[in-house]
């Protein structure tokens, strides 16, 4: 009886699985790239790297500590070493690029921390006020650094990340490839920050000057999922003994545009106080000088960080912090408090 499979039926099926193979090899191709290759990544490992050995001095020599954590507006504003020359503070500056996400900022944070320490996280609104999910720069970071319970496994924040999301994050997206492609073209430097320029304290500085504008802009609520962020990383806090609080970046405020500035971050700060404490900043994020700020509205000079460095050392020596009732007016007048 002849046989009713086509004999086309009975074929290898080739070409799919030349397909499948094709897309193996271009995602692997993509992922040694973004580890192995991408400036930003490198650039990130390197940093982690001299701030994970500046935390270990710190705690070898001095015991307990200060961290200081939060996007690149903690990186190039607060001054390790000043806290530790000028204010006998011993302390680490675990700022990131802001494009990691609050979740994998903190757990990057946290691993560098002992009983005793304090913690300061100097998470930038924005952050705060969208969706947690960790972003494709945050899984890449973990990986290339060896710590994907970061996504897979957190100890604070976020659910985790699948696998399959994970992995297909390693990918470099359009923008940075054409991106990159446009540099090459014109000869220009990958990466706009270097690993050179980090001081040992985990601080930086960059010599580019750019026009800056500002105030760098947020929602005024913190997202559903922030709260129960914040509230697992009061808790994880408690659990280890590490005292912790808030502190609000700043940015490049135009004078006309200060008042209404300070009232959405207070009506932001009021929501944030309901989770942890908040050091108390009478400027409320707003900084006018605009000499004092380099390439962005929250990357200070040299100058300016040692003058937001100062004023965040008197808060801490003090214990100085908003209450609600000191919030609450300014950001009813601003129409903000829920």
């Amino acid at each position: 009886m002849p046989s009713s499979t086509l004999p086309s039926e009975r074929r290898f099926p080739t070409f799919a699985v030349g397909v499948v193979l094709v897309a193996l090899a271009t995602w692997a191709a993509g992922a040694c790239y973004t580890l192995r290759v991408n400036p930003e990544i490198r650039y990130f490992v390197g940093t982690h790297r001299l701030k994970h050995a500046w935390a270990e001095k710190m705690r070898r020599e001095h015991g307990a500590k200060l961290a200081v954590y939060g996007g690149s507006s903690c990186e190039f504003s607060i001054d390790c070493g000043r806290l530790l020359e000028q204010h006998q503070m011993p302390a680490v500056n675990l700022g990131r690029g802001a494009g990691m996400g609050a979740s994998i900022l903190t757990l990057a944070a946290l691993q560098e921390l002992c009983p005793g320490d304090t913690l300061v996280a100097a998470i930038e609104p924005g952050i705060l006020t969208e969706p947690l999910e960790p972003p494709a720069l945050g899984v890449q970071f973990s990986f290339a650094v060896g710590h994907t319970e970061w996504f897979a496994d957190p100890v604070v924040g976020t659910n985790s990340l699948p696998w399959p999301s994970a992995l297909l994050a390693l990918r470099p997206g359009g923008y940075h490839t054409f991106t990159m492609l446009g540099k090459l073209a014109r000869r220009q430097r990958l990466y706009r920050y270097q690993v050179a320029d980090l001081h040992p304290s985990g601080f930086n500085q960059t010599p580019v000057r750019m026009p800056v504008d500002g105030p760098a802009g947020h929602g005024g609520h913190l997202s559903p999922d922030a709260r129960g962020f914040l509230r697992a990383l009061r808790a994880w806090c408690e659990t280890h003994h590490v005292r912790v609080a808030y502190s609000l970046p700043w940015s490049f405020t135009p004078l006309d545009r200060v008042a209404g500035y300070q009232k959405l971050n207070a009506a932001f700060l009021l929501e944030v106080a309901e989770f942890l404490p908040v050091l108390k900043d009478p400027r409320l994020g707003a900084y006018t000088v605009r000499e004092h700020f380099a390439d962005t509205g929250l990357h200070l000079t040299e100058v300016g960080a040692a003058v937001r460095t100062d004023e965040l050392a008197e808060q801490l020596k003090r214990w100085r912090l908003w209450t609600a009732a000191e919030l609450r007016p300014w950001a009813e007048a601003n129409g903000q408090a829920k």
